[in-house]
């Protein structure tokens, strides 16, 4: 390389991927809800259509490869994720779409944080189950999947609709509380914030627990807390009232406790005379 030329590696143009991705997913949490969860459907719409094609292309070699044999294999010829790859692109844009902005919104609408939240993730899946059904039933012409009946009547497409997003959805959950009994998630409370824990459950509070681990409120950090630092970690108003006033009613507490002298450091009370006589 000549001296004052710099070559660009592939390691520097990931990196560069990641810092304008970290900067744009600043940019997004700052936005309004709505508009994370429309970024959120428009990025999973995208994906899942670029998935669906690739999908679509590969069903078609997989078709002509099996119609050159002699005795030719039962290839995938009905069903969600069949047909040519527009239609696939269609599908799983739709179904990953759906997944994505639903989820999301369900979270929002919950006040929890991260990919490990069961109801919120079923929730999601759900509803892209039945729009993966719909889309399927209603835009093209692809058979029913081996064994099922393609539906012709309203009644049957939500049938199908909610039969479909059911089997998502329990699928998920399925597999997600599975995955959390063999990594241990939820099986013990962080020693860093078991106080913090104890004050969000007697407040009925608990989730907001993930908030407070986000901003990194740890149990020594609970007699520091204010409002905007509540604020910060996206605590709604009346939450935030109710932490404020459970924290300065423990200060009181504390400190009419250390002012109270202790048991040995009282004079001992005077024996009352009990008629005996020494010997």
């Amino acid at each position: 390389t000549r001296e004052g030329t710099h070559s660009v590696t592939m390691g520097d143009l990931m990196q560069m991927f990641d810092d304008k991705k970290s900067q744009f997913d600043a940019w997004v949490k700052e936005q309004p809800p709505a508009v994370e969860v429309a970024v959120a459907a428009a990025g999973g719409a995208l994906q899942g259509s670029v998935l669906g094609y690739t999908l679509g292309l590969v069903n078609q070699n997989l078709e002509k490869q099996a119609a050159s044999m002699p005795n030719k294999p039962a290839t995938m010829q009905g069903g969600s994720f069949s047909g040519p790859p527009k239609v696939l692109a269609l599908n799983l844009a739709v179904f990953s779409a759906v997944q994505s902005g639903l989820t999301l919104a369900v979270k929002k609408y919950r006040g929890v944080e991260g990919n490990d939240d069961i109801p919120s993730n079923m929730a999601g899946m759900f509803g892209a189950g039945m729009s993966l059904s719909l889309c399927t039933n209603l835009v093209g012409d692809a058979p029913a999947a081996p064994g099922q009946t393609k539906p012709t009547t309203p009644a049957g497409y939500a049938t199908d609709a909610v039969r479909t997003g059911a089997l998502f959805a329990c699928l998920n959950g399925a597999f997600m509380k599975v995955g959390q009994m063999f990594t241990g998630k939820n099986a013990t409370t962080d020693v860093y914030y078991y106080h913090t824990n104890g004050m969000l459950a007697a407040l009925g509070l608990e989730k907001y627990e993930k908030n407070f681990k986000r901003g990194l409120l740890t149990d020594d950090t609970l007699a520091l807390l204010s409002d905007s630092a509540l604020k910060e970690i996206k605590i709604p108003p009346g939450p935030r009232l109710k932490i404020l006033n459970y924290v300065e009613a423990s200060k009181k507490h504390m400190a009419a406790y250390a002012q109270t002298p202790p048991a040995y450091a009282q004079p001992p009370a005077q024996e009352q005379g009990t008629g005996m006589t020494h010997a």
